[in-house]
């Protein structure tokens, strides 16, 4: 069978092939390890219900990295990892694989070699026990200002648990990571069933979700794979960080070329809140907001002990949001009122 005759190939490559440790004192390494042989390769059917996944990888690797990066997809339970030497595991499963079932193993990208540089590259491997793989793929890009878009994953969970399950407690049931230009792709998904996709972010970086601290960013409505259409391309994400600054920008326009000028935004709801910017002269200004409601003014600041000040400002709120622009926000000082410098 063909999945038996990778894994003959896969123990005649142990023996070499291996990209060499520098010496001590040696240049540092900065080549990522690559994958060179898989049991079963991508794409295999038939496999037995009692498969073992074996990974040959070029070099050394640092097995946590590998652990905590592997997943397979529907999961058969909890994995075991079995290396033989550092180069090559063996993955199983206390049950059997599911008759006539299209499984997906994933190998994260951020999986490290002993000298800790990542893959690169995420690995996944289709394989089914049926004749055939599940035709079903879903793919997009991740879109974002200030998040990353590189090594995201991407969640798919069946639409039974509506369009935001419960990332703390429910496991997806399919999963894959964004690559460099921040596209992904799930394929071999089964037809016939709704899923809801998601780009979840895991700021505090502790390997699960955390709903206080972590993001993440969800396709507004289910996505349906059907016979007729497997395929859904330009299922696009929008990632919004709830804490990103908005930009509030303008002109302040006045006779007055050598006066310094303050453009201040004092929070609507909590007085003692303010943020400001400073320019020598009239011109552009550029305000870093955290979302909220502010209300906005510009102040010709006194040159000299005793002149009044001059301010505008502007009657109404502005409601600012995570990651939003706010432009022509302009004052003009010469139309406003004096009043006299606090005491």
């Amino acid at each position: 069978m063909k999945w038996l005759a990778v894994s003959l190939l896969l123990g005649g490559l142990l023996g070499g092939c291996a990209k060499p440790d520098f010496p001590s004192g040696g240049p540092v390494d900065t080549i990522p390890p690559r994958v060179l042989v898989t049991v079963p390769s991508d794409s295999t059917t038939r496999v037995p219900p009692n498969l073992e996944i074996e990974i040959l990888f070029s070099e050394p690797m640092d097995r946590v990295s590998v652990r905590d990066g592997f997943r397979i997809f529907p999961s058969p339970g909890t994995s075991s990892f079995h290396w033989n030497g550092s180069r090559r595991i063996r993955i199983s499963w206390e049950a059997p694989l599911r008759p006539n079932t299209t499984y997906q193993a994933f190998l994260s990208a951020g999986a490290k070699d002993a000298h800790n540089v990542p893959l690169g590259s995420p690995l996944t491997i289709r394989f089914s026990t049926g004749d055939a793989i599940a035709p079903g793929r879903i793919s997009g890009m991740l879109r974002a200002k200030t998040l990353p878009t590189r090594g995201v994953p991407i969640w798919a969970y069946p639409d039974s648990l509506g369009l935001v399950p419960d990332f703390v407690n429910e496991v997806p049931s399919y999963a894959t990571e964004t690559d460099t230009a921040a596209a992904y792709a799930l394929r071999a998904l089964p037809v016939g069933q709704g899923f809801t996709i998601h780009a979840v972010y895991d700021i505090n970086r502790n390997g699960a979700f955390d709903s206080l601290t972590d993001v993440v960013a969800s396709y507004p409505s289910v996505i349906r794979l059907t016979l007729e259409r497997p395929v859904a391309d330009s299922i696009n994400l929008v990632a919004v960080d709830p804490r990103g600054l908005a930009l509030v920008s303008g002109r302040i326009e006045s006779p007055d070329s050598t006066a310094r000028f303050r453009i201040e935004a004092r929070n609507d709801t909590d007085s003692t809140f303010v943020r400001f910017v400073e320019r020598k002269g009239p011109g552009e200004y550029v305000l870093r907001l955290l979302p909220g409601r502010y209300r906005l003014r510009a102040v010709r600041l006194p040159g000299v002990p005793g002149e009044p000040s001059v301010e505008a400002r502007r009657e109404e709120v502005l409601e600012t949001r995570p990651e939003e622009q706010y432009e022509h926000i302009d004052f003009r000082l010469e139309r406003a009122h004096q009043v006299a410098p606090p005491r």
